[in-house]
């Protein structure tokens, strides 16, 4: 089919169906993906979807702290994208490196190959891997990247833990550090260097990170390389006063309750200023500087905005926030004209920080669930004919309340807006510990923490599975390791 460039005549409209591209292959595309009726999607629906994404699978990131650990295999939370998207429309393996939404068509870069890489130097270029697809519908659900907060030294001298590459490459070297440490001229000052493990942030992620390390060296470690056990340290560094910050704050005292018995170090109320090759340079409350060595500098400390969308922003003619993509009640961009929805981490869903919904998992796939019911329902399409397009100089038009006069996409009068509601939130402490706060509260019983924390975290991590085939590794993955431990090779 060749591109649509720009307003199409009605012929044109009547003639094919409306091309929904989805960008991005985490939460809130597969929510949608999944949660989409056939019949609309099928090959005999009013839709026509199109999946782009550089990443062929979906990854359950919640558990890339365990997957560092060597609890769960890197296979065992990764899913198809192609066996996700089935029978309901078309995956292209690619990185989209512009987006036009004036004339609604994205410009997609394939991936190098080895076969490429090696023929780049008889004159194959990129450009030969360029190509252009139009768009009727756009979802944007490329989430975001690492926050370094333009601190110094850290993406020099920083293990991230956002990508399945990112959790691969941390284990094998934290496992190579640790057969490292044990070779026999190694002095112990030496090994207490390299085993100095420090970890930057205190939400979630940063605090399963240290837990599922505490746990490797209590039960592993200590197994098999009882000489170096005692010569390792985990410290916590994070700015906030305490731990799980957006927790209940019975949740926030016990984490760090847990943590101080488990001999993880805390330095809280401690602001990272620079990253240097073996310590961190940090800021105290009272103003007074201090340093952080370390082995292994793991960073978790936030999320930033995704190239693409600070590209997108600046098309659209919008910077109202710096962390995403404003969105209107229905997650319409604005300044898109309606033809542009954005979900997941891209999304900010309030003007005000305090207004906007946090970029969670559950947050993503609530949006992709509302946005496939969306469409389904309403048979969104673009407007047959527009007697007045605008010129591209004055696109996207404005009216005095900063919405748009014309939309390309027209929602149906009374469309229900999004609704998100919270199912609660869980956090891994170590020592087959954990907690969960609680989606209803009573006088009684606001949370769960201690062992029966740690099984309902166990329980729903494995339940939120994004598969079958998924569920079933990580089951068999929890029991290979509480049989026969983690793997601590670096294969």
């Amino acid at each position: 089919m060749p591109a649509l460039i720009g307003p199409v005549t009605a012929e044109q409209a009547t003639a094919r169906r409306t091309r929904v591209v989805v960008l991005g292959s985490g939460w809130g595309a597969v929510s949608f993906i999944r949660s989409l009726d056939p019949e609309a999607f099928g090959e005999r629906g009013p839709y026509e979807l199109v999946v782009v994404s550089p990443r062929n699978y979906m990854l359950y990131t919640p558990l890339l702290p365990s997957a560092v650990g060597g609890v769960v295999s890197e296979n065992s939370i990764v899913e198809s994208i192609r066996k996700i998207v089935g029978d309901k429309g078309t995956y292209y393996e690619a990185r989209v490196a512009d987006i036009d939404p004036y004339n609604r068509t994205l410009t997609c870069v394939k991936q190098f190959c080895e076969v490429c890489v090696a023929r780049k130097n008889s004159g194959h270029t990129e450009a030969d891997h360029t190509f252009s697809l139009h768009y009727d519908i756009l979802l944007c659900a490329v989430g975001a990247m690492n926050a370094t907060f333009g601190i110094p030294g850290v993406k020099e001298n920083c293990w991230f833990l956002k990508s399945m590459e990112d959790a691969s490459r941390l284990r094998r070297h934290i496992s190579k550090t640790l057969e490292q440490a044990a070779l026999p001229d190694v002095t112990p000052e030496a090994r207490r260097a390299m085993l100095s493990f420090v970890v930057v942030g205190g939400g979630p992620t940063g605090v399963e990170m240290a837990a599922e390390l505490h746990d490797l060296v209590a039960n592993d470690v200590t197994r098999h390389m009882p000489q170096i056990k005692d010569n390792v340290s985990i410290t916590l560094v994070d700015g906030m006063d305490s731990l799980l910050g957006s927790f209940h704050k019975e949740i926030q005292t016990y984490a760090g309750e847990v943590f101080q018995h488990s001999g993880i170090k805390l330095r809280l109320g401690t602001k990272v200023t620079a990253v240097h090759e073996g310590h961190i340079s940090v800021q105290l409350k009272d103003g007074s500087m201090d340093t952080v060595p370390y082995g292994t500098a793991i960073w978790a400390a936030g999320i930033a905005m995704h190239p693409l969308v600070a590209q997108l922003q600046a098309a659209c003619r919008r910077a109202d926030v710096s962390r995403g993509l404003l969105v209107d009640p229905h997650l319409r961009v604005l300044g898109s004209q309606g033809t542009i929805f954005c979900l997941g981490d891209a999304a900010v869903t309030g003007a005000a920080p305090q207004a906007a919904l946090p970029p969670t998992a559950q947050v993503a796939r609530q949006e992709g669930e509302y946005l496939a019911a969306l469409l389904s329902q309403t048979k969104l399409a673009v407007q047959p004919a527009y007697s007045a397009w605008p010129a591209r100089s004055s696109w996207p038009l404005k009216s005095v309340d900063g919405e748009s006069q014309t939309d390309v996409v027209v929602l149906p009068e009374g469309t229900k807006p999004f609704s998100y509601t919270h199912m609660g939130a869980l956090a891994y402490l170590g020592d087959q510990k954990g907690v969960m706060d609680l989606p209803v509260k009573t006088p009684f019983l606001k949370t769960l923490r201690g062992h029966l924390g740690g099984q309902a975290w166990r329980t729903l991590e494995t339940f939120m599975q994004i598969s079958h085939r998924t569920r079933w590794l990580v089951t068999h993955d929890w029991l290979r390791a509480a049989l026969f431990g983690r793997n601590i090779s670096n294969i």
